[in-house]
């Protein structure tokens, strides 16, 4: 191959690729998170038709639309960006920090997301709005309308934009946290000083698993198994048919 290794092709390759998924990231953290809350409101994931509302048209009942699959894939992509960064890292130390900005990304959406069930707002009307996407009666996630700060309704509509924040999840291997100090500190210090982070509704990052193997998720073991109880559950999402 003219005296070019292949991994140093798949290098270019994928440092070609992240610059490219960098511009798309940063699109949707301008355009579609228009509050800046870390919950997003657009963009073409190519799964319109599992949702309730034809998201190419303003909606019906007027106000935005905050998508939990939308929400959920920039989760996921936050971490994917992140594994590329420290993949990269490995030749070039610049993307080291990147990969730190990544994991800070993440736990503000995850945080946005799933965790502000706690926060509770009041409207004029005197009203209580629920501003997590997560519902607590429920156990699953749930798209909202939003009318203005004060003003939010779930639409309790069981559907795969409920399942997409499962695909936010990342594994750490001890090696990598040994190999990049830098990153590791700046985890390590989120840990330590995050706690109100940290110690929500995500997966723990306090205790790591099996071969010291630090774990990246969205959802919590407890809210993991609420959602895959609906998941195998034949009267919500299983069929009972086979392939």
């Amino acid at each position: 191959m003219n005296g070019i290794s292949a991994m140093s092709i798949h290098r270019q390759f994928l440092e070609r690729v992240f610059q490219k998924l960098l511009l798309n990231f940063t699109w949707w953290v301008n355009i579609k998170d228009s509050d800046g809350n870390g919950v997003f409101e657009g963009g073409f994931l190519g799964l319109d038709n599992i949702g309730v509302f034809n998201r190419s048209e303003p909606l019906p009942t007027g106000g935005s639309l905050e998508q939990t699959d939308a929400t959920g894939w920039m989760a996921f992509f936050s971490l994917q960006m992140l594994n590329i960064a420290l993949e990269l890292a490995k030749e070039n130390p610049v993307y080291e920090d990147i990969a730190s900005k990544f994991f800070e990304h993440y736990l503000l959406i995850a945080d946005a997301m799933s965790f502000q069930s706690a926060r509770v707002n009041e409207d004029r009307k005197g009203k209580t709005t629920n501003e997590s996407l997560w519902s607590e009666t429920d156990q699953f996630f749930y798209d909202a309308i939003t009318w203005g700060d004060n003003h939010k309704q779930k639409l309790p509509v069981r559907s795969l934009v409920g399942l997409i924040p499962l695909y936010a999840s990342l594994t750490l291997e001890p090696e990598i946290l040994k190999r990049f100090p830098n990153f590791t500190k700046r985890l390590d210090w989120l840990v330590e000083n995050k706690q109100y982070l940290i110690k929500r509704n995500i997966g723990c990052m306090n205790v790591k698993g099996s071969g010291d193997r630090l774990l990246l998720s969205l959802v919590s073991k407890d809210r993991l198994l609420a959602i895959l109880s609906k998941m195998f559950d034949e009267d919500e999402f299983l069929s009972n048919y086979e392939f």
